[in-house]
């Protein structure tokens, strides 16, 4: 593998030196997960990518931009990691972009390292991530930059008890532990902490013991699409009558309540991208999108953030040309800051992360539909993993 990326290195050297017809063409690689029971995080990718070239076009100062997609089925990092370089090596990409998933995304550490390729994370959500590659950059977001703000305002907010139960998933693990220490900071008992199988379809049983212990609330992490919605209708049939509260993050998208409905109604979340954000990046996004995929097409974060993403690579090829050292590449998306639908897009240059604001929302029924209503905003939070854990 290292002497095959040596030479894919030496051969982009020559053709940067030559400046060759085929230097023109910019190609990005995303690998995303586009079948089985997780593929609407590829859907909504694609989606994001689709709607950003309609605003910009498809290619940069005559560079064309080529989308070059690859399946990693699910979380499955020896996958990923054989996608990658295969990118690399036979699709010889500039950029890597994509990765649902955590482990995913820490498989490809070193390949994209030795092979010095620019990889943009748009969702996988573990805060050590772009701690383990120079070469990641992430436009997503953290589960403990959502986690610990929702663990602050319970605890400031008549929460005295909570149950955690999270789907045994690394980001899940971020979540728990750094809800947990906001809200023991602010008063607050965990009185205990439940992992569940990622494959976990029945939720009864770990809620029966939830309902047991009388939590004042639970703080949920699941990994989106139909186990989020399994956890959220199981908290509402057994435990919102009792009056537990339900606490989550990103886990309560608009996209979600779809799926799960008036459940939904009451549960209290923390997000980087609320759905109704009235900015004029975001209303045109969604206008187009409604005009693209038809009127039941709903943003969600994975479209957010690689709508932003495409931005990135964008900025990149206009100002440095379709053949740029990685190394400048990285210097400039570790310095960027621009419009998103989510408000606005800033990069920690420190750390090569997304700084976000974070709305605290609550679902409601408004306009016929089901959705979040943020009555809150915490301004600029970076992630607290890294501030927990600073750089050696």
């Amino acid at each position: 593998m290292r002497k095959q990326l040596v030479g894919f290195c030496a051969v982009g050297a020559l053709l940067a030196a030559t400046g060759i017809a085929s230097a023109e063409t910019v190609k990005v690689g995303v690998i995303s997960t586009f079948s089985g029971g997780f593929a609407r995080w590829g859907e909504q990718m694609k989606r994001g990518i689709e709607i950003y070239q309609k605003h910009h076009g498809d290619s940069v100062k005559g560079n064309k931009i080529e989308i070059v997609y690859r399946d990693d089925t699910g979380p499955v990092p020896d996958k990923a990691r054989q996608l990658a370089e295969e990118l690399i090596l036979r699709e010889k990409v500039q950029f890597i972009a994509g990765f649902p998933w955590s482990p995913n995304a820490l498989a490809v550490a070193d390949v994209v390292t030795e092979a010095k390729v620019p990889t943009i994370i748009w969702n996988a959500a573990t805060g050590v991530i772009t701690r383990r590659s120079p070469y990641f950059v992430r436009t997503s977001f953290t589960l403990p930059q959502v986690a610990y703000p929702m663990g602050v305002w319970a605890g400031k907010n008549g929460v005295k008890t909570a149950i955690t139960a999270i789907t045994e998933f690394a980001p899940g693990v971020d979540a728990e532990t750094f809800f947990i220490k906001a809200f023991k900071e602010n008063g607050g008992q965990v009185l205990e902490s439940i992992r569940m199988p990622l494959s976990t379809t029945d939720f009864s049983p770990f809620f029966e013991r939830i309902l047991n212990a009388k939590p004042d609330a639970l703080f949920m992490f699941g990994p989106g699409g139909p186990s989020s919605q399994g956890i959220i209708a199981t908290w509402a049939s057994r435990l919102r009558p009792a009056g537990i509260k339900l606490l989550a993050t990103n886990e309560i998208q608009e996209i979600d309540l779809v799926g799960v409905g008036k459940n939904g109604i009451g549960a209290i979340s923390t997000g980087h991208y609320t759905e109704t954000n009235d900015n004029e990046l975001n209303k045109r996004m969604w206008a187009d999108m409604k005009a693209m995929y038809g009127e039941k097409a709903i943003a969600d974060i994975a479209m957010v953030a690689t709508y932003d993403g495409m931005e990135m690579i964008y900025r990149v090829v206009e100002k440095l040309g379709p053949r740029a050292k990685p190394e400048d590449i990285m210097q400039m998306m570790s310095n960027m800051s621009f419009p998103s639908p989510r408000g606005r897009l800033v990069i920690d240059p420190k750390e090569r992360d997304v700084v976000n604001d974070v709305d605290i929302r609550k679902v409601d029924e408004s306009g016929g539909r089901v959705t979040n209503v943020a009555f809150d905003k915490v301004p600029s939070v970076k992630d607290p993993w890294k501030e927990a854990n600073p750089a050696k």
